[in-house]
């Protein structure tokens, strides 16, 4: 008789175990989300260009980049390798970066990865390039800033930087701390 007792005992440990275990699993099934907002944009465009004018007709600002795409959701265009010009009669400044991304509710445009803003003028004074790893800019007020460091050039002397502020209508840039100049 003891010999029946153990096997009924191991008959209802083994459908035990198997519910224990059952139990004991805490890992919930992903379900695949389709519709994630930074990964799938509404539209994207290959070696892009964009032309913008004022209200005379004149051009005001050129983009163009080699990949544009846009988020409608998160109201976002992201850009990679852009290129942005800023024109006017008497001088032109050009941007460029890795990646940029244009959020349109707030008029912004942030560049990231190997920032150079070059100032072309046409008076007879050497060109002069600022270098910094981001930028922001801010087209309703037409300015520029950013709070990494910034490297300005002009041939004939190099100033280093942390944090700057440009206002790109009058040609004003301005250092926040730690300026360093030197003659080339």
């Amino acid at each position: 008789m003891t010999f029946l007792k153990g096997r009924q005992i191991l008959w209802l440990l083994v459908p035990g175990t198997f519910v224990v275990a059952f139990l004991w699993d805490k890992s919930v099934e992903q379900k695949p989300d389709f519709v994630t907002t930074s990964n799938n944009p509404d539209y994207y465009l290959v070696n892009t260009s964009t032309l913008e004018f004022d209200e005379n007709g004149i051009p005001t600002r050129k983009f163009t980049s080699s990949k544009t795409s846009h988020f409608k959701d998160i109201m976002q265009t992201r850009m990679e390798q852009p290129h942005f010009e800023m024109l006017s009669p008497e001088q032109r400044w050009q941007v460029t970066a890795n990646k940029a991304i244009n959020n349109e509710l707030s008029e912004q445009l942030a560049l990231d990865g190997a920032v150079v803003i070059e100032l072309e003028s046409k008076s007879s004074r050497p060109p002069i390039t600022l270098s910094m790893p981001q930028l922001k800019i801010d087209f309703t007020t037409q300015t520029a800033f950013t709070e990494s460091e910034v490297e300005l050039n002009n041939t004939i002397f190099r100033q280093t930087a942390k944090g700057m502020t440009a206002d790109l209508k009058e040609n004003i840039i301005k250092f926040k701390s730690q300026v360093v100049s030197e003659e080339l």
